[in-house]
């Protein structure tokens, strides 16, 4: 891969490796390129690490997998699952470990690609890991690079409609439970179009299910269903509180570094 193509790569996945492998309109469709401006939206599932600041103290690792599915109107089904690994040390630092099928504008048809995330709050960078071609994209941290699916569809829709006197958003508290062995707090947020908004004859209802734990600062179960895009679930499992090797948060030092001025762009 050359050096053009791999910095266009590095943007693609610092939007994408925040959340899940959920493309927008359809789980398995490969979205256009950015226009002009880098400046675009998508629909992606739950991001792990989010927040304005980076949480200390509450180091883990988990699994996480988001499994999307959506019917068509021919009654076909599109179903996809992504998994990673996922890691938190004490200082905040995190790290995300997938291998992906489709990335971006290229798809690994032959050899799914293996990448990773890792962001250090303490050092003010960002890696991104290509394992597979062993290249690193050294990047400034600039805070979070990615927000919830239900935030981005949210801002997408209310830029689209430029009406949001016609959306109707009610949330409830779903209390507390225990999941994947830690305490959480849930939440339901209802979202109604008004019919004829966006040219639907009825009204469309999105609900969004959403659990956190207080403990790790984290989400662990989340799960969105939008009539126009099908439903999206995310959950962490696994879950392991302890340190994680420290190891897992510098880039090897084999593998080809190339720094990037910037950060990739946010939605």
């Amino acid at each position: 891969m050359n050096r053009k193509a791999f910095t266009s790569l590095s943007l693609w996945l610092g939007l994408f490796v925040v959340g899940s492998s959920a493309w927008a309109q359809a789980p398995d469709a490969t979205p256009p390129p950015p226009p002009p401006g880098g400046h675009f939206f998508f629909l992606r599932g739950e991001p792990i690490f989010e927040g304005l600041k980076p949480v200390t103290g509450a180091p883990f690792s988990a699994q996480a997998s988001t499994q999307t599915s959506q019917t068509l109107a021919d009654g076909n089904q599109i179903n996809h699952t992504e998994t990673a690994e996922v890691y938190r040390d004490s200082s905040g630092r995190t790290r995300r470990d997938a291998t992906l099928t489709h990335i971006g504008p290229w798809s690994a048809a032959t050899t799914p690609r293996k990448l990773v995330d890792i962001n250090d709050p303490v050092a003010g960078v960002s890696y991104l890991l290509d394992v597979t071609d062993k290249t690193v994209v050294k990047m400034p941290l600039h805070g979070p690079r990615g927000r919830g699916l239900d935030v981005a569809g949210t801002k997408r829709f209310h830029e689209e409609a430029g009406d949001s006197s016609k959306i109707q958003r009610t949330t409830e508290s779903l209390g507390t439970q225990v999941m994947a062995g830690v305490t959480v707090q849930g939440t339901r947020t209802t979202e109604t179009i008004a019919a004829g908004t966006i040219g639907n004859q009825n009204p469309i209802v999105i609900v969004s299910e959403r659990w956190t734990s207080p403990d790790l600062q984290a989400v662990v179960y989340s799960k969105h269903s939008d009539p126009r895009f099908g439903v999206t679930v995310y959950q962490l499992s696994n879950i392991v509180r302890q340190e994680p090797d420290p190891s897992l948060f510098q880039a090897p030092s084999d593998y080809t570094v190339k720094e990037a001025k910037e950060g990739p762009p946010r939605p």
